[in-house]
């Protein structure tokens, strides 16, 4: 019961923390963003660890449970950074560079590891 409790007071207090983060005018547009990423991370971690402590399932459907979320919150934070759009750019050029075709080796070069044939 005090596990909850401390919860709900610590969910209060960062609730707070973002409204006034949000709310001021005084501060400035790239710490707000920073507040709310940090906010958005704290509400995650809570909900995957109540979701691991009280909701019974499987070990196997948790690990993919903790595997999805955690891929998702690292494309949120990209995202939320401005690097997303750069690491989806690099990923496309990578993979043409590797599915580009190859253009065919001449007929008459012979194979570098080929054996010359013996004469008799």
């Amino acid at each position: 019961m005090m596990t909850a409790i401390s919860l709900l007071i610590a969910l209060i207090v960062v609730a707070v923390i973002a409204r006034f983060v949000n709310t001021s005018a005084g501060i400035p547009g790239e710490i707000k963003r920073v507040v709310n990423l940090v906010v958005a991370l704290i509400i995650v971690g809570i909900a995957l660890w109540l979701i691991n402590t009280f909701i019974p399932m499987a070990q196997s459907i948790k690990t993919i449970l903790n595997i999805v979320v955690v891929v998702a919150t690292c494309v949120f934070v990209l995202q939320a950074l401005g690097v997303w759009n750069h690491v989806v750019g690099t990923w496309k050029s990578m993979w043409a560079h590797i599915t580009a075709p190859r253009p065919p080796e001449p007929a008459d070069k012979a194979p570098e590891n080929a054996k010359p044939s013996e004469q008799h």
